[in-house]
Parts: structure tokens; C-alpha cells; sequence
């Protein structure tokens, strides 16, 4: 009786770990894919085309996507949480806690931080951070990719093939730089996202 109650309590386990992963293949080998929940949604370069993951060319969150046989265009919502966090959680060598790169990150920090100068930087002992939901994905900001996938066959294709903008106007005046089709269009949404 003890094996069974073991066993169902191991099958139990292996139930509520199963996360829910989506993958939608887009072209060549990259699929649009995310784990847990739709604000992990990323760009990956993966040649296994129904599998999670490979190596990352846009992160979360990829809110919009578009493609075709020579272009991947993509919006993106920074995720500042991540950010935030890296730089709060940021040991300096030679230093036993954690260095504060910037007065204004106090506000982030969970009670009861301690925080203390020494040798005239701030440091804090980390307690944790409970950061608030909508620095992940950070609606207040939108990044536009170009990703030139026409020559990925060859071997000179890289990551120098994906372009970064902060602004529409820029992304659009590289689409045109590029050749880009005017009726390619962002054509997965995810609303809850945008």
C-alpha cells in the first residue's frame, strides 16, 4: 500500500510540473514559442521545428510577429523586471553584498533590505524583491525587429542580420532600406499582450 500511495503521489508531481509550451513555426528555422504563460513568448533559432527553445534571437515579449521566406518582423515589450533585477542582484568582485548601481533602485527592494555605504558605494543585503507585474512584459515601451533571413542558408548568416529599433520610423525606413514587401504584416498578435 505504501508503493502505491508513492507512486500516486510521484505521478501527482509530475502532473502539476507540467508547464504548458506553445510553438508555432514561422519560416526556415525559427518558431515563435513560449512556456507557462504567453509573456514568456520569445524568437528562437531552432531547426527542430515543433521543439521549445534554441537559441534565443528575439526575447519575451514578442507581442506581434510577421514573416515571410526573406523577413521575420517582430514587436517586442522589454521585460524591465529582469533588468531591474540584474542590476540589483549585481555582486561586486571583492564586495560580500549587493552594489546598488543607481540610488533610485532602493525603490525596488523588499522590506526589510538592509542598506549601507561603504568605501562611498551603496550596497544592500538582499531579503528578495516582490517587483510589481507590469514591468514584465513593460507595455510603456516597444522595441521593432527586422530579422533578414534571406541568406540563412549560407554560412555568413548571424545574429548581424537582426535589426533593433526604438521607434517605428526607424524600422520602417530600414524595411524600405532592405527591400522589406509592403504588404508584409505583423500577422500574430497576441492582444492581451499589446
Amino acid at each position: 500500500m505504501k508503493l502505491i500511495l508513492r507512486i500516486f503521489f510521484i505521478l501527482i508531481l509530475f502532473i502539476s510540473c507540467d508547464e504548458q509550451i506553445e510553438v508555432k513555426h514561422l519560416t526556415k528555422d525559427f518558431n515563435l514559442a513560449w512556456w507557462a504563460e504567453p509573456r514568456y513568448q520569445s524568437l528562437y533559432h531552432n531547426s527542430n521545428h515543433n521543439q521549445f527553445g534554441g537559441s534565443t534571437v528575439i526575447a519575451e515579449s514578442v507581442y506581434a510577429i510577421g514573416f515571410d521566406n526573406d523577413f521575420i518582423i517582430a514587436k517586442q515589450h522589454p521585460n524591465k523586471e529582469k533588468q531591474i533585477q540584474d542590476r540589483l542582484f549585481n555582486k561586486e568582485e571583492g564586495y560580500d553584498d549587493y552594489l546598488l548601481q543607481n540610488a533610485a533602485d532602493t525603490a525596488w527592494l523588499s522590506a526589510p533590505d538592509s542598506i549601507y555605504e561603504k568605501d562611498g558605494k551603496w550596497f544592500h543585503i538582499n531579503n528578495g524583491w516582490s517587483p510589481p507585474r507590469n514591468l514584465f512584459p513593460y507595455k510603456d515601451s516597444t522595441y521593432y525587429f527586422l530579422v533578414d533571413v534571406r541568406n540563412y542558408y549560407t554560412k555568413d548568416w548571424n545574429s548581424n542580420y537582426v535589426y533593433k529599433f526604438d521607434n517605428e520610423p526607424d524600422f520602417n525606413v530600414k524595411r524600405d532600406e532592405l527591400g522589406v514587401d509592403k504588404n508584409l504584416n505583423f500577422s500574430i498578435i497576441n492582444k492581451d499582450l499589446e
